[in-house]
């Protein structure tokens, strides 16, 4: 692929949950260029957090490879900025050091650092907050402060596991718009699990849509964020993948054997 920086190849991880052995991802390929941004959508308990956790190098891969501008990156931490679903704000520090941990954690030259942030303040609309503690900002502004920290702790990547998910849907709708902004301004390469369609949909290059038991990637569907889809265009692609998940939803339950394991919680 042109100008790929990160790929992953024959990925396979497996769960022991009750004395069963359980596959969550199986002879999975997945691959990224620069400035792209891709959703990842699929059922419930696919593996869409624990394929995002390997490319973090927070957890290994039974099986396969993790290369990021062809090094080998596979259970390394550090390379990739990842941001979950609950911004992990420490409520004893202000929005600054917020922001500014990972920076320390690195042994980066703080002053550099604090020089940068103070330049994208206003881009994160957080120039009125610096000394604020987490209670004192809204969920929003909590996403905004951690999306900024996973920015100074990598650069290149940032992998955001539904990280709107708990907003309500005024600001949710608010802040995908501010993202898509974002993303364009920095050029940002961008792995976001999704569990909304429409959100896939307006900030996405490509949706790549999982199937379950195991998780694999099954297709690819690629946008062009610079020509927005009509609301009819945007309707027909989200029942198309709608339908598609809930084909996979359906075919995972009716393959379900007696005395199968559940998926845990842990993979979501």
């Amino acid at each position: 692929m042109p100008n790929c920086i990160l790929e992953a190849k024959d990925i396979r991880k497996t769960f022991l949950f009750k004395g069963a052995l359980v596959v969550v991802l199986d002879k999975l390929q997945f691959s990224i260029q620069e400035g792209q941004f891709v959703s990842i959508v699929g059922p419930s308990g696919c593996g869409k957090s624990t394929f995002l956790e390997l490319l973090a190098g927070i957890t290994k891969p039974d099986n396969g490879n993790i290369y990021l501008e062809g090094n080998e990156i596979t259970g390394k931490t550090g390379f990739l900025g990842y941001m979950p679903q609950d911004d992990l704000l420490f409520p004893w520090l202000t929005t600054m050091q917020n922001i500014l941990l990972p920076v320390k954690v690195q042994g980066k030259d703080e002053k550099e650092a604090k020089k940068k942030i103070i330049e994208l303040l206003p881009l994160f609309g957080l120039m009125n907050y610096t000394d604020h503690l987490p209670y004192q900002l809204s969920g929003g502004l909590k996403q905004r402060v951690a999306l900024l920290r996973t920015y100074m702790s990598s650069a290149e990547i940032l992998l955001l596991d539904e990280p709107l998910a708990k907003l309500d849907a005024l600001t949710r709708s608010q802040l995908q718009t501010w993202l898509k902004d974002i993303v364009h301004l920095l050029n940002l390469t961008i792995i976001l699990v999704t569990h909304d369609i429409d959100e896939a949909i307006m900030l996405s290059d490509r949706i790549d849509l999982m199937s379950i038991n195991p998780g694999t990637f099954m297709e690819s569907i690629y946008l062009d964020r610079n020509a927005p889809l009509s609301a009819e265009e945007q309707l027909k692609l989200k029942t198309k993948i709608r339908s598609k998940l809930v084909n996979e939803e359906e075919k995972s339950e009716n393959g379900k054997k007696i005395g199968e394991p559940e998926k845990s919680d842990k993979v979501i």
